[in-house]
C-alpha cells in the first residue's frame, strides 16, 4: 500500500466506524413503561445491594440522575466533552444495548447520598422523576452527554438505571 492509500484509510475508517455506531445505536429503543413495572416490582420488598453503595443510595442517585435532565445538572463536563466523547459514548451505549460505568460514581454537584433514607422513599423519588421526565417537554443539558433530545434522554436514564439494577437484588430470608 502507497502513503496516499494509508493516509486516505486514516481518515476513511474511523468516519466509517463512527457512521456505523450512529446506525446501530438508532436501533436502540427505550421502554420507560416496562422500566417502571421493573422498579415498582421492588416496592415494600427487603433489598440487597452487591455494589458499595445501598439500595437506598442507588434509588437516591438514579432519582438525581432524573431529575437534572428536567431541573439541571450543577455541574458540566467541558464543552469539548459534552459536543465529542460525551455523545460518542451514549452512542456506543445505544448500540451495546448496555451501559458501563462506574457504580459509586457520584454525579457531579450533586447533593450526598443520605443511607438512612428508606428504600421505598428513594424508590418512589425514582419513580416520580421518571413520572415528572415523562410529562417535561423542555430538558436540560445532560451533564457528560450534552442536549439530548427526550428519546435519547430516556434512553440514557434506561441504560443507567438497568445497569445499576445490576447490583439490586431481593434480600435472602433466613426463615
Amino acid at each position: 500500500m502507497n502513503r496516499r492509500h494509508f493516509l486516505v484509510s486514516l481518515a476513511v475508517v474511523p468516519l466509517v466506524a463512527v457512521a456505523g455506531v450512529e446506525l446501530a445505536s438508532r436501533r436502540f429503543t427505550p421502554d420507560p413503561d416496562l422500566l417502571l413495572a421493573k422498579l415498582n416490582s421492588f416496592k415494600g420488598q427487603q433489598l440487597h445491594s452487591s455494589g458499595s453503595w445501598s439500595p437506598t443510595m442507588v434509588f437516591q442517585h438514579l432519582a438525581q440522575s432524573v431529575i437534572g435532565s428536567v431541573t439541571g445538572y450543577p455541574e458540566h463536563k467541558a464543552a469539548w466533552f459534552t459536543h465529542t466523547v460525551g455523545p460518542l459514548a451514549l452512542k456506543v451505549f445505544k448500540t451495546a444495548g448496555a451501559m458501563h460505568h462506574p457504580l459509586d460514581q457520584a454525579i457531579p454537584g450533586m447533593l450526598e447520598l443520605d443511607a438512612n433514607l428508606p428504600v421505598d422513599t428513594a424508590l418512589d423519588q425514582l419513580i416520580n422523576a421518571l413520572q415528572l421526565f415523562q410529562r417535561s417537554s423542555t430538558l436540560q443539558p445532560h451533564f457528560a452527554y450534552g442536549n439530548l433530545n427526550h428519546k435519547d434522554f430516556m434512553a440514557a436514564h434506561q441504560l443507567h438505571i438497568e445497569q445499576h439494577l445490576t447490583q439490586i437484588e431481593l434480600a435472602v430470608s433466613n426463615s
